[in-house]
């Protein structure tokens, strides 16, 4: 196909009366002068960052939102402004963002390539290519969990549906029946490259057939062509027969960001579209036809660039936000790390019937958070067949059974789609439990982790929550390097997300119960040797212990003091936990007493427990399964090291992982592993330290 010939339908709606018309007309404009504005004064330095446009690509935005209700959710790109204006954005609000002050729709920390307004419907747009596909089925999830025939439009451009998030986003909305209309803007170019030097199939929309999904292609210039189609798909989204891919010819006229200069385009492909620019041909076709006249198409075009004048001075005379609120917690997590006194039970007695295992423990968690919080869903492979596997590990079995398919779902093979569906669910009101089965699979989802689960509160000013739990078994196991790693350390580096260590039964309860119930999203790593489920692996840990039959809620960033000490403090995670604690028995026996603590939370870390504990003992051995160079040792090492330094009788030790891939056969996966003995030889390391001292214990 041609860059100058488009194929498209130019079926249209009914035709428009003369107020909807000259509406439709100004919205454009409005759109269009917001465009060059804003570029106008990017060039004078004003306006910070980056900009990227899409004049000429009006009729598309218009056409689609003009058919919208405010209670519909869109989802845009890295280019949004159209969307979002079209959706109802106070342009004043928009250009205060794209400035960074205060005013802005978003207080300046969404900027221009994150406009939005959730009150709207505008979800803070995401500037990933194709990130939106994967969170519109879980918004569409939650429109129709709450018995609303309300829907989600998804913008993309033509360069998306090469990206993996098309193909998993459209296959989960297709096979769950979700109200989702996919809009791909295809505009023939992926910044500077051709969409069919890089894709064989150009038309978009002839890839809705194998998803079983209908689909339709129009001319994106003729905004009328565009209500035409977006019309047809809200019958079918909104009647409940599920998603629709909408695909739009249309073409940008300006260059991919500031420093394009379309040198690759010819000047005839230019003129060709310049030819059909959606706004001047639908003015021109409104006075031929007779609906508006010559004046009446000047007054529309006048008052969207008074209202563009006026935003534009809302902006320039708008407030900087105070550096300060960059910081607030409160705008980083929906339910801010808050200091916890205490530092939990030492050890919990109960009836001897009460004494489970923590893939029990989870079970009834997640059981009777079920049939508090209707809002609740889990989600995964393989979590609800009946007579399936009940997850990985045979956690969830049961449970959809007793709360039906609706509430325990499963999804398609599709890590992307699934985080995705969970992080779109949970901005809609719902709280979700995504399962991936191996804590391997979550670097199939980093994008939706972390660009999204851990940034969208942020980037929306504290608009959104995202209360989502993520369940994650990690460990060694004989599965080798793709089965059996501990990734839990990576997020503790990410701002935005909490990170949830289970060792036990107890904890296994009171901490995902808080998990749950929490706003914020939350990972929550489980090793596979200490479920003592009914799957469990070879060697697996006898880590019963009592659990109360009512769920309770530990406090969110506690940890727990295994075992009172005076001569050395141990932080563990995992089989490392019960490693420490036997090893705690046996020096006992000399005399030696060591203080033996489970941290629980990585994020947000109870540092106060841990500082208090080495302060005592003046000595810190650190143990955990993870890696040893970048393993969340390190960081409480350099912590512990800068604010105790002179408090510390020994420097302080790791014991982990070698930085090697995980291997399979048992003898050499020991090799890899830290044993038991590495931690007393470490113990031992640090007590001897202090002979050169002269104080006395």
């Amino acid at each position: 196909m041609s860059l100058m010939s488009p194929q498209a339908s130019s079926i249209q709606a009914p035709a428009l009366g003369t107020d909807e018309s000259l509406h439709l007309l100004e919205e454009m404009v409005l759109i269009r002068q917001f465009e060059q504005t804003a570029y106008l004064r990017y060039l004078q330095g004003e306006i910070p960052g980056t900009l990227h446009q899409s004049q000429g690509q009006e009729a598309v935005a218009v056409g689609v939102c003009s058919l919208l209700r405010t209670e519909d959710w869109i989802t845009s790109t890295h280019r949004p402004h159209g969307h979002a204006l079209a959706k109802g954005l106070d342009p004043a609000a928009g250009m205060a963002e794209i400035y960074g002050r205060e005013t802005g729709c978003l207080g300046g920390r969404g900027g221009s390539m994150h406009l939005g307004d959730p009150a709207l419907g505008i979800l803070p747009s995401i500037a990933i290519v194709g990130g939106g596909i994967t969170i519109a089925p879980g918004l569409a999830h939650a429109l129709k969990h709450k018995g609303t025939d309300n829907v989600v439009v998804c913008f993309f451009g033509d360069g998306a549906v090469n990206e993996g998030a098309f193909h998993e986003g459209v296959n989960y909305a297709a096979a769950l029946n979700l109200p989702v209309i996919f809009v791909c803007e295809n505009n023939m170019y992926g910044a500077s490259t051709p969409f069919h030097e890089t894709t064989r199939n150009i038309n978009v929309a002839s890839r809705g057939e194998s998803y079983g999904i209908p689909s339709e292609q129009a001319d994106g210039m003729d905004v009328r062509a565009v209500r035409g189609a977006m019309q047809r798909a809200l019958e079918t989204a909104r009647s409940g027969k599920g998603p629709v891919l909408l695909e739009f010819l249309t073409y940008r006229y300006v260059g991919h960001s500031r420093g394009d200069a379309r040198g690759y385009r010819t000047k005839e492909e230019e003129a060709y579209w310049t030819a059909k620019d959606p706004i001047k041909t639908f003015g021109e076709a409104l006075v031929e036809e007779g609906t508006a006249t010559e004046e009446q198409v000047k007054e529309s075009t006048k008052r969207a660039k008074k209202r563009i004048a006026e935003a534009l001075k809302h902006a320039q005379q708008a407030p900087w936000p105070d550096p300060e609120t960059a910081l607030a917690p409160n705008i980083i997590y929906g339910n801010p790390p808050q200091k916890v006194e205490g530092a939990g039970p030492l050890a919990e007695d109960g009836e001897e019937d009460r004494f489970i295992s923590i893939a029990e423990s989870i079970r009834e968690t997640l059981h009777r958070e079920l049939a508090t919080d209707p809002d609740l869903v889990l989600l995964g492979e393989d979590v609800g067949v009946p007579g399936g596997f009940g997850g990985a590990f045979g956690v969830y079995q049961g449970l959809a059974e007793e709360y039906g398919r609706d509430r325990v779902i499963d999804t398609p093979i599709s890590e992307k789609a699934i985080i995705g569906a969970s992080i779109g669910a949970a901005i809609g009101g719902m709280r979700t439990v995504p399962d991936l089965q191996y804590a391997d699979f979550v670097f199939e989802a980093m994008d939706e982790l972390v660009n999204e689960a851990a940034k969208q509160r942020y980037m929306s000013n504290g608009k959104l929550t995202i209360p989502m739990v993520l369940r994650c078994p990690v460990g060694a196991s004989q599965r080798g390097a793709q089965h059996s790693q501990c990734p839990e350390s990576f997020f503790m580096h990410v701002p935005g997300i909490k990170v949830l260590c289970i060792s036990d039964p107890y904890t296994a309860k009171g901490a995902l119960t808080a998990a749950i119930r929490d706003d914020d999203p939350v990972l929550v790593f489980e090793h596979k040797l200490l479920y003592g489920a009914k799957r469990q692996e070879a060697g697996s840990i006898n880590t019963k212990a009592y659990v109360p039959e009512e769920n309770f809620a530990l406090p969110v960033g506690q940890a727990r003091v295994r075992r009172r000490g005076k001569h050395a403090t141990v932080v563990a995670t995992f089989t490392e936990l019960y490693k420490a604690l036997e090893l705690a028995e046996k020096l006992a026996e000399e005399g030696i007493e060591l203080e033996v603590i489970d941290p629980v939370w990585l994020n947000p870390f109870d540092w106060d427990t841990v500082m208090e504990s080495v302060k005592r003992t003046g000595r810190l051995v650190i143990a955990h399964e993870a890696h040893l160079t970048g393993g969340w040792g390190a960081e409480v090492s350099a912590r512990v090291s800068d604010e105790l330094f002179a408090d510390l009788k020994a420097p302080v030790r790791r014991v982990a992982s070698r930085d090697i891939p995980m291997p399979f056969s048992p003898p050499l996966e020991a090799a890899v592993l830290p044993l038991a003995e590495h931690i007393e030889a470490a113990v031992r390391e640090v007590l001897s330290a202090n002979h050169n001292r002269t104080e006395s214990e």
